[in-house]
């Protein structure tokens, strides 16, 4: 049985596994989500659907965010009835939700019936403005995993109602119960296959011992594709090293389906000199907490200015604490600080450990998560009843470089090659918000998606400090950890969703930074902040993943129950959600990738259709480009006609690999880059005639390929970052295109061609579309090789990267060109595309569609030979640039030809359209994207 790891929006996406990610996903780190066999869908997949197709079933006026996969719309929202009293009075508004279920089940859950949902919420927001009402979905009596139905009421209107409600769902119930012996034997045998010690959990944590029903969503290609499994589940813990998983296995026979680790990894008066981010970043300063401290024998708690009180008119004998009502201090490393004191009466004692790694993890951690606590309290939701709990919080635990929550206790590690996580406020904001997060979720309406907490994890921390630049210190300098204000590389959906919780992360928690700075702007500093934190908080307690946020913001802003007459701030949601390609695409900006015919380079930028809210549009669009390899290039502004931006790089000789990158300007100083791939940022092409020696297409299969067990041809399925297309055709050669869609972790996979014969050609280039997804060079390498010579390898950062790297994501098929002239002497070229991996991130890897070996034809071929042949400025008898004759036989001294180019792309005026017919390079024969 192979194992699989599944990307964090897949299925098993339910409120019940409260894994929180991590500040940053240490290497070698299982996936949070671990199939046994085939898994399901990387992502969720959604479109808008209008009021016009939905009035056929009854919902005229309504608008739909459909998740496409299952058929079922994930959010819904209109001009809702009208419910007197259903905000105040529960018993209402749970009539008024059961009568919107009855009515629209078919749509909102269609095979089910209204028996199968099981009330499970009926709640006020702290506001006191919006109540929601939230169902479970069950199946024969057994609940069904992440399926639930959820009404929302304000201004005693149904403002918007939310489905994850399975389809159609059909099982079989066994008969016979397996034994708790069993279950867990199959569980824990399982992980310890993988490597780890545990033991089935015996606490008041445990997982109910009920069966449940897992849905395996696929990626719906035609029908919707989902697979239903009976099964038991079980709570299990690490018995050596950090470690805890839920897992699921077959009610039938106890075959293992799926587990999911549920930590995250990732971090007088009597004061406590903190630093105010980190030891390395900020000053410290006094700061109080509310400790309850031993004073002349009594637990005493200190008041928010960190005064202490006793009776008596002499100074007080106080043994310092690290509890609170709220927060409680464990120290892995040994026993827990105390000291004792004496207190003057009217006076103040400072507790400074600054140059004790160990203690002052301590006394850090103990403030920052007071000081967190308190904020949420008084800010965000003070009738959270999770808040007036004690938090655990676990420092200096013996290994380095992050933290993680259990979704209620916090943990904090040592220093080593990063700070003590203990001691870095972000750190121990971020992960109380992961805590927050699984603590404020309305059940059968919100779930816990790893990548959504991450950003709203980010944002908590934010929120506090002001500073888009999140975890400042944590490699002992001011350099952030993660920044959400990003300067010319905002982070957007779908494209920028690879698989990463902390990187999909980046989307919703740069939006949510975004849309502070706008509402701030706007209403000023502090209605502003206000109103953000209320929106902020309504996508935490309701959102199920970062495609359902923007439904959820605007539900947050409504201020009359009925979001289709507007909110008052629904521009600038609109605004802001869609550059980040979370919002209703009618407010997006239409802007498709280029393309190009020959030379002539292009790009659709439709402006967005009148509304009561403009956006920006595209003001101009460039063109840079040069040849590969060096020599001159320029820049070429694009004329706009219509929606259609457009120009002609210079022609330039035959021979030529021409590289490229389109920047649009948007009229709010925006600017957006394409191709979208900092690893590989500039499309390429070749001029020149060419003959293809041979070519794979995939369509028949890859029979006469040697290829690794990972490799396969098929259909690509948009599984991880791969396509869902092929370039040409239906078929492509990648790695796991069916299962999950991402390589596996500590992997050495390869696809090697048949010996092609060259058939005496010399001059000869790889030309081939790719779509590549690879974490950054320094951990895992993706290469190609011929004759066993490695001739092309992703980008590699110098140093280790942590959460740095420059991965290599391609978000559409890429032509490359390879010259392979040096490998062709013996006649014969074999090619091995290659990706090895560490034990950390893994994406998409390899997939590869029409892959061909060409030989250069027409005046590409003669350049070198000393001749100056047509079509050639000069010729020196070599191919080298920078010896007054470039490598393509341009006159470098600016002697002949015009700023380094000629006349055509060919040996004559109709070469290039000769050309296109002939080779990869140019595509002529139908209209692609570059």
């Amino acid at each position: 049985m192979r194992l699989r790891t599944i990307g964090l929006a897949a299925v098993l996406s339910t409120s019940l596994f409260h894994d929180s990610g991590a500040v940053v996903r240490p290497k070698g780190a299982e996936a949070p989500l671990v199939s046994a066999g085939i898994g399901p869908r990387s992502h969720r997949a959604t479109q808008i659907t209008r009021s016009t197709q939905l009035a056929s079933v009854g919902l005229a006026g309504w608008t739909a965010i459909w998740d496409r996969d299952t058929d079922v719309p994930l959010r819904l929202w209109g001009q809702g009835q009208v419910v007197s009293g259903s905000v105040a009075d529960a018993a209402i508004a749970e009539a008024a939700a059961r009568q919107f279920l009855a009515a629209h089940l078919a749509t909102l859950a269609p095979g089910a019936a209204v028996s199968d949902f099981e009330l499970v919420s009926n709640v006020v927001s702290p506001q006191g403005d919006l109540r929601t009402v939230g169902f479970i979905q069950r199946a024969n009596g057994v609940r069904v995993l992440g399926g639930g139905i959820g009404v929302a009421f304000k201004n005693d209107r149904i403002a918007m109602v939310s489905s994850t409600a399975l389809p159609n769902v059909a099982v079989t119930i066994p008969a016979q119960r397996l034994t708790a012996t069993a279950i867990q034997r199959a569980a824990t045998r399982w992980l310890s296959d993988a490597g780890h010690a545990v033991a089935a959990r015996a606490t008041a944590n445990a997982l109910p011992a009920e069966r449940v029903i897992v849905p395996i969503v696929r990626p719906r290609i035609g029908a919707v594709d989902i697979q239903y499994k009976v099964a038991e589940q079980v709570a299990v813990d690490a018995t050596s090293g950090i470690g805890q998983w839920n897992v699921w296995v077959d009610a039938g026979d106890a075959t293992p389906i799926a587990r999911r680790s549920t930590l995250s990894w990732a971090s007088g008066k009597i004061l406590y000199n903190v630093p105010d981010r980190s030891p390395s970043a900020g000053q410290r300063r006094a700061q109080p907490s509310f400790a309850t401290h031993i004073v002349n024998g009594t637990p005493t708690t200190a008041a928010a200015d960190g005064t202490v009180t006793w009776t008596g008119t002499t100074a007080a004998t106080v043994q310092l604490k690290f509890n609170s009502p709220i927060v409680a201090i464990t120290n892995k490393a040994g026993s827990v600080l105390t000291q004792t004191i004496s207190l003057a009466v009217g006076g103040s004692f400072t507790l400074n450990k600054s140059t004790d790694e160990v203690a002052d993890a301590q006394v850090d951690a103990f403030v920052y998560a007071n000081q967190v606590k308190q904020f949420v309290k008084a800010r965000i939701n003070p009738t959270l009843a999770y808040l007036d709990q004690s938090l655990s919080v676990n420092v200096n635990e013996n290994q380095t470089c992050n933290a993680f929550s259990t979704g209620d206790d916090i943990h904090f590690f040592r220093a080593g090659q990063c700070e003590n996580t203990g001691r870095m406020a972000d750190v121990v904001y971020h992960e109380f918000g992961h805590s927050l997060h699984a603590n404020s979720i309305i059940e059968g309406v919100g779930q816990f998606d790893g990548s959504l907490s991450e950003g709203l994890a980010d944002i908590l921390s934010v929120a506090i400090t002001g500073d888009p630049g999140l975890g400042r210190g944590f490699f002992f300098n001011n350099d952030p950890l993660r920044d959400l204000d990003p300067v010319g590389s905002e982070k957007h959906w779908p494209e920028d969703a690879d698989g990463e919780v902390h990187d999909e992360g980046e989307i919703i928690g740069g939006t949510l930074w975004d849309l502070r700075k706008a509402l701030e702007t706007k209403l000023g500093q502090t209605a502003g902040y206000e109103r953000w934190l209320k929106i902020y908080y309504t996508i935490m307690q309701r959102a199920a993943d970062i495609p359902s946020s923007y439904a959820e913001a605007l539900l947050g802003d409504d201020d009359d129950g009925d979001i289709t007459n507007g909110t008052p701030n629904q521009c600038d949601i609109n605004a802001v959600f869609g550059a980040h390609g979370l919002a209703d695409p009618s407010v997006t900006l239409g802007i498709a990738s280029p393309v190009r015919d020959g030379f002539n380079i292009s790009i659709q930028a439709a402006p967005p259709a009148a509304s009561a809210c403009p956006g920006a549009s595209v003001q101009s669009a460039v063109v840079d480009w040069n040849p590969r390899g060096g020599g001159a290039g320029g820049q070429v502004t694009l004329t706009q006609t219509g929606d259609t931006f457009a120009g002609d790089i210079p022609t330039q000789p035959d021979g030529t690999v021409v590289q490229y990158k389109v920047t649009l300007t948007l009229t709010d100083g925006t600017q957006l880059s394409f191709p979208n791939n900092n690893a590989d940022p500039l499309y390429e092409f070749y001029v020149g005639e060419v003959k293809k020696l041979w070519c794979a297409t995939f369509e028949d299969g890859a029979a006469d390929w040697t290829l690794s067990p990972e490799f396969e041809a098929g259909a690509p399925m948009g599984l991880s970052s791969d396509p869902k297309t092929a370039f040409d055709g239906t078929n492509v050669l990648g790695l796991d295109l069916s299962e999950d869609g991402s390589y596996n972790s500590s992997t050495m996979a390869f696809a090697e061609t048949p010996e092609i014969d060259l058939q005496g050609e010399t001059k000869v280039r790889l030309q081939y579309q790719r779509w590549l997804g690879v974490e950054d060079g320094f951990y895992d390498q993706a290469k190609i090789s011929a004759n066993g010579q490695i001739v092309w390898t992703n980008f590699a950062s110098q140093n280790d990267p942590q959460a740095g790297g420059v991965n290599h994501v391609d978000k559409e098929w890429r032509f490359q060109d390879v010259d392979l002239s040096a490998q062709a002497a013996t006649g014969k070229v074999k090619l091995r595309f290659e990706l090895k991996s560490d034990e950390g991130l893994e994406f998409g890897g390899w997939t590869m569609d029409e892959v061909c070996v060409v030989a250069v034809t027409g005046a590409a071929l003669t350049c070198g030979n000393g001749t100056i042949d047509q079509g050639e400025t000069c010729d020196d008898g070599n191919r080298t640039d920078g010896d007054g004759c470039s490598a393509n036989c341009v006159d470098e001294t600016g002697g002949g030809g015009d700023d380094g180019g000629c006349c055509s792309t060919g040996t004559s005026p109709a070469a290039p359209l000769a050309l296109s017919l002939a080779t990869l390079g140019l595509v002529l024969r139908r209209r692609r994207r570059a």
